[in-house]
Parts: structure tokens; C-alpha cells; sequence
């Protein structure tokens, strides 16, 4: 059976929500990407889009999972100046070596979702078995749990037909 991982950046809960939707639909540990400095307020908001569109790493706290020991690492953040989020990208650069298969999500308030999925993808060298981009709109909608059923779903089958064997 495989194993997975869910491992998601979230400032204003809206990713949290979808990586724990999926991590249940999985049965996916969950790690919790969090930044060393405290983001909140205007200045928080002019820092993080700059952090991302100059495509900065961050400081990050410690893993408290260890990737090697997943199949499948399920990566989420939301988009920030079309990017992914200055976290992630700390989190990926960090983990990259040991990471075997991953899908991607994020979720946005504005665009640049496919733009952020594909630095995502291209910053892992690894080609995503599932993608998923969450528009504000869905968030509240609440089609946004579907979306997250179908990724599931594609993360579990892409998995099954790599390995042989039920996920």
C-alpha cells in the first residue's frame, strides 16, 4: 500500500483545508510547512508577493516528517504574485532529494494558479502525477471539496498503475 504525504503551506487557512480534505481522502499524513517569522498585516502581504515574485526561499521551521519515507509527497500553498508561496519553495529545495513522486495543489485568490503549479513541479524535477489549482471562487462555493475528491481519486489511480498494486 502506498504511502502519502500532505505537506502544506497555509497563511490564510484556505490551503489548510484542502491539504486535510486530501490527506483524509488518503489516509495521508499531514506536515505543516511553517514559516519562522510571523506574517500578518499590509507589510506582511507588500513581503510575501515580493518574496515570491524574486522567487525567495525562506526561513523554514524543521520537518517533522521525514519524505524519503512516502511514495507520494502531496504538495499544496497558495499562489502569491503568480507564484507558489515563499514557504514552499524553502520546503522544496529542502526536500528535493528525497522525493520520489508528488502532485501538486494550490489555491488563489487571484491567477497565476497553473504558473505556480509549474514552478512547483519544475523546482521538484519531478513530473506531478495530479494538479489541482482552487480558485477563490470554489473556496466560497464549496466546490472546492469535489475538486479535492477528484485529485485524490487521480493521485490514488496514477499511483496504482505505477506500482502494480492497490494505493
Amino acid at each position: 500500500m502506498a504511502r502519502f504525504l500532505v505537506a502544506y503551506y497555509s497563511w490564510s487557512g484556505n490551503t489548510a483545508k484542502v491539504a486535510k480534505a486530501v490527506a483524509g481522502q488518503l489516509s495521508a499524513d499531514l506536515e505543516q510547512i511553517r514559516d519562522t517569522k510571523r506574517r500578518s498585516g499590509f507589510f506582511a502581504y507588500i513581503r510575501s508577493a515580493m518574496e515570491a515574485s524574486q522567487k525567495k526561499t525562506v526561513a523554514i521551521e524543521p520537518a517533522a516528517k521525514d519524505v524519503a519515507a512516502y511514495d507520494v509527497v502531496i504538495l499544496g500553498c497558495p499562489v502569491w504574485a503568480g507564484d507558489m508561496a515563499s514557504p514552499m519553495r524553502a520546503y522544496i529545495a529542502r526536500e528535493r532529494p528525497k522525493l520520489r513522486q508528488i502532485a501538486v495543489f494550490c489555491t488563489m485568490g487571484g491567477s497565476g494558479g497553473d504558473a505556480a503549479l509549474a514552478s512547483m513541479a519544475s523546482l521538484c524535477g519531478l513530473a506531478p502525477g495530479a494538479r489541482l489549482v482552487v480558485p477563490d471562487g470554489a473556496l466560497k462555493s464549496g466546490a472546492w471539496a469535489d475538486q479535492a475528491t477528484a485529485f485524490s481519486r487521480q493521485i490514488q489511480e496514477k499511483t496504482s498503475s505505477r506500482t502494480g498494486a492497490p494505493a
